[in-house]
């Protein structure tokens, strides 16, 4: 079983479409995935004004991310992510999510490829065809 960081894109994504078996995220839990995402991903998930505003969105976000492992940034990963962020000019948020998936030696699952993909070290998921 492999194990995965899965970023807000994927999040927000899946609670978006319609069709949630088209998902990325839907794709991922098809395959029997440990999901794993950073404390940042989980709050960034909880900004969007409709979770707030609709008792189904947020359902529904609660079981996307009951399934996942909460990781939590330390003094290694803050560092890491403020050398990230001054190398690449993408935000903190994403430095972080980028150096916990280093860290933590695992690969990241995002739909944001222009902020990930030249990071060094960083390993990006890809589903399978």
């Amino acid at each position: 079983m492999a194990k995965i960081l899965v970023d807000t894109s994927i999040i927000i994504d899946s609670t978006r479409q319609r069709d949630k078996t088209q998902t990325f995220l839907s794709k991922l839990t098809g395959e029997n995935q440990e999901l794993y995402i950073s404390m940042l991903t989980h709050a960034e998930s909880y900004g969007g004004k409709s979770v707030w505003e609709s008792e189904d969105a947020m359902e529904l976000l609660e079981k996307i991310l009951s399934g996942m492992t909460i990781l939590y940034p330390d003094e290694k990963i803050s560092k890491a992510a403020g050398k990230i962020q001054s190398e690449h000019s993408i935000g903190i948020v994403d430095s972080i999510i980028a150096a916990t998936a280093i860290a933590h030696k695992l690969p990241l699952a995002t739909l944001n490829l222009k902020h990930f993909k030249l990071i060094k070290g960083l390993k990006l998921f890809r589903l399978k065809n």
